[in-house]
């Protein structure tokens, strides 16, 4: 769907989000219309949603990406939700049109396009997190029929963690298996239970179509080089695609061992040109070349501190 013509958006986010994706979306959109402005849009919270919401209809900005916090929120703020959101019901782009407030799950739809490349039949997937990326990801494995989907995040230390927590009643819901972090307590404990639970991970990973990483971190933290630690690499099958969220300056640790070990890997970079690409096809009904958003995705993410 094109919007009506409002030549400026906006990006909200983290600072890194914010200076990556607005330099991407700034030379695609200049390309096809060079008087587009993208703007930096501070907004922590719903009511600061609110108030881009009254921009939006009141044909002031024409398109606004949202952080991934107010992305469950920002569903209620649509007035249509568009196939990707409907079956996540999640929000992370939302344009105005002649009809009213639009609203997308671009996640979903990058997802969609990047995981596609496995070919049918596709068995199982292992996501690491259970943020709205995440959530778009168990979606889109769904729709493109994979048998079996597992999920963590490093919450879930415990099986008091993992069944009390709300989020992972969500995934159940949406067809997923929610397993405990393979790290925790209980995966170093000596019991047959927690030998099981250990094995319940290492099996999803060793039998992994997609290992899909979207917990966000710098690039050179101790949270990053946890994160590439807990899958065990040596005993992931040969055709395994990999997908990791981080983007920066240097290689995650993550996509790092992937390539090590000769597995296809998809970037954080790689995921944010597709985004990008997405977004301003969504927004403007035309495609600027895919070469000038992934040099300016690789530009802006040299110019960031991976600290």
């Amino acid at each position: 769907m094109k919007s009506i013509q409002t030549h400026a958006c906006g990006v909200s986010g983290c600072v890194r989000e914010i200076q990556v994706l607005g330099t991407l979306l700034r030379a695609g959109l200049q390309a096809i219309e060079p008087l587009t402005e993208v703007y930096k849009v501070d907004m922590s919270d719903v009511a600061g949603l609110m108030k881009i919401v009254r921009s939006l209809r009141g044909n002031k900005l024409g398109m606004l990406s949202l952080s991934s916090s107010l992305s469950f929120q920002a569903t209620s703020f649509a007035d249509e939700l568009g196939p990707s959101a409907e079956r996540t019901s999640c929000v992370n782009m939302l344009m105005s049109t002649s009809a009213g407030i639009f609203g997308h799950d671009i996640h979903y739809d990058t997802w969609q396009d990047r995981l596609a490349v496995i070919a049918p039949p596709r068995s199982t997937a292992l996501i690491l997190g259970t943020g709205p990326a995440a959530v778009a990801a168990v979606a889109a494995c769904r729709q493109l029929d994979f048998q079996l989907i597992g999920i963590t995040t490093r919450s879930w230390i415990s099986t008091e963690k993992l069944h009390d927590s709300p989020l992972a009643d969500r995934f159940r819901q949406m067809g997923a298996l929610p397993v405990l972090w393979p790290m925790s307590r209980e995966c170093s404990a000596s019991s047959r239970f927690s030998q099981q639970m250990r094995l319940q991970f290492g099996e999803l990973a060793s039998s992994a179509q997609a290992l899909i990483q979207t917990i966000a971190v710098s690039p050179s933290s101790e949270d990053a080089r946890l994160l590439a630690s807990v899958i065990p690499w040596t005993q992931t099958r040969q055709d395994a695609v990999v997908c990791d969220l981080i983007y920066g300056a240097s290689t995650s640790p993550f996509l790092a061992e992937a390539q090590r070990r000769g597995l296809t890997g998809i970037g954080g970079i790689e995921i944010l040109t597709m985004r990008g690409l997405r977004i301003i096809e969504t927004w403007t009904g035309q495609s600027p070349p895919r070469q000038l958003i992934h040099a300016a995705a690789l530009d802006a993410c040299a110019r960031l501190s991976d600290e």
